[in-house]
């Protein structure tokens, strides 16, 4: 960052007076020295025979490593009476292998400074190790036995499945989870993300070891599945030992299972969907929102951009118009997922109940108005976005998961950089032409809870 453009920031903030443009010049500078080390890291990228996909960053002299494996799949994949069968499945997966119980791999992973864990998401399972790079061999052999030998012990399976109920009951006492989950059988309803990951008590109550075990044949295949790598660990050997491990393997599990063709129904919506839920809460909750293009859609970038203008952090439309300046709301914010099959531009907010009716019509006001963007508030968008982007970049866990992430997502682990610079090409008349492509009053979908 030059010496005038610092000035020039700083003289901002001093006239402004105001946080967020402080939180702009950090992020900015923080952009420019993360890019000059991040884009001259040598990233290589190599698939195996069997559809298996490996990636490897080195990051010498930090003496860990980290490791990312993803699973194409998630929660999207499943049946309605069956929701919660993958993330059930991911949390048992790492409690006992063929050749270790679930002591012996909290024993050996302990005594090697390693951490191995697994998740799911909608459209990704994960599995991840994190290690001193010294002992990098050994924990990659627990990690390897983890993710290819499980056997899913009834008794672990009884204890996770327990644990798993009492996190569904325990989101009852937490207003916006349950707001969320309303909201997303609202939006999502003809698409798989209206399930909650975690499932519903009731589904879960009724989940055996067979379907998790079915749900693990399924998705731990060499073809879906793609390993990162980042740290004190030279190509060579990461290569060496991932073809020990994963090279070779054909079929993990079982039978092939073939994926099914699932169509959507997507008649278009032509009025507006709004519902009102009661609550045991004392506080009102409000969600509004409309369906957004996938993560392929060239308009990625351009509503990355839209909800950091419209709900990202203190310097934007939401805090200042609900907060800021009004003190109607007590939180208020707005979130685009990056989804494979649809997405949604979401604006939420806390209140009374009392002034719900005044919040409402104020977050439709701000909703018609998105596509109103000045040169200079495009600007800033574009500031905080990318600096933001770099500051998630800056340990090699976060590294190793962005690459592995744009991969199952299909975008190419090169994606990371590319991102970037399509960040930065947006113009003002991008964001209104999308903005109108996507967006009507007539497609608003609004849930209620007070």
């Amino acid at each position: 960052m030059n010496k005038n453009r610092i000035q020039y920031t700083a003289h901002r903030i001093q006239r402004k007076n105001n946080l967020f443009w402080f939180l702009v010049f950090i992020v900015a500078i923080n952009y420019e020295l993360l890019t000059i080390n991040y884009l001259y890291c040598q990233i290589h990228k190599e698939q195996f025979e069997n559809g298996f996909v490996f990636i490897h960053q080195e990051k010498t002299g930090v003496g860990l490593a980290s490791v990312n494996l993803f699973i194409k799949g998630g929660a999207v994949n499943e049946k309605n009476e069956e929701a919660g069968v993958t993330s059930l499945m991911t949390q048992v997966l790492p409690r006992g292998t063929i050749n270790r119980n679930s002591e012996k791999i909290a024993e050996e992973s302990e005594s090697l400074g390693a951490t191995i864990s697994a998740s799911c998401a909608n459209d990704y399972i994960e599995v991840s190790l994190m290690v001193l790079s010294e002992n990098f061999d050994s924990a990659f052999e627990i990690f390897a036995d983890i993710v290819n030998n499980p056997t899913f012990p009834e008794e672990e399976f009884e204890k996770e499945k327990v644990k798993t109920i009492a996190g569904i009951k325990s989101k009852m006492d937490h207003i916006f989870e349950v707001a969320y989950d309303k909201f997303n059988e609202l939006i999502f309803k003809k698409y798989p993300y209206h399930i909650p990951v975690s499932g519903y008590e009731a589904t879960v109550s009724s989940l055996t070891v067979v379907q998790i075990s079915d749900i693990y044949r399924k998705n731990f295949r060499p073809e879906n599945m793609i390993l990162s790598i980042n740290g004190d660990i030279n190509y060579e050997r990461a290569k060496k030992i991932v073809e020990k491990y994963f090279k070779n393997v054909k079929i993990i599990g079982a039978e092939e299972v073939v994926s099914e063709n699932i169509s959507y129904n997507k008649k278009l919506q032509t009025k507006p969907i709004r519902e009102i839920h009661p609550s045991k809460f004392q506080q009102a909750y409000i969600f509004i929102g409309f369906l957004a293009p996938d993560i392929s859609k060239q308009e990625y970038a351009i509503f990355k951009l839209i909800n950091t203008i419209i709900g990202s952090g203190m310097g934007s439309r939401l805090f200042n118009a609900l907060r800021e300046e009004s003190g109607l709301v007590y939180e208020s914010s707005s979130f685009y997922p990056s989804r494979k099959i649809i997405s949604g531009l979401i604006m939420y907010a806390g209140t009374s109940k009392e002034n719900i009716d005044i919040v409402e019509k104020k977050l439709n006001e701000e909703m018609n108005k998105i596509s109103e963007v000045s040169d200079e508030e495009l600007k800033n968008a574009k500031e905080y976005l990318k600096g933001t982007y770099l500051i998630d970049h800056r340990t090699m866990q976060r590294q190793s998961w962005w690459n592995g992430f744009w991969e199952v997502m299909d975008k190419n682990y090169n994606y990371d950089k590319k991102y970037l610079e399509e960040v930065e090409q947006v113009t003002v008349s991008d964001i209104k032409e999308v903005f109108k492509k996507y967006y009507s009053p007539e497609k608003t979908i609004t849930l209620i809870l007070k």
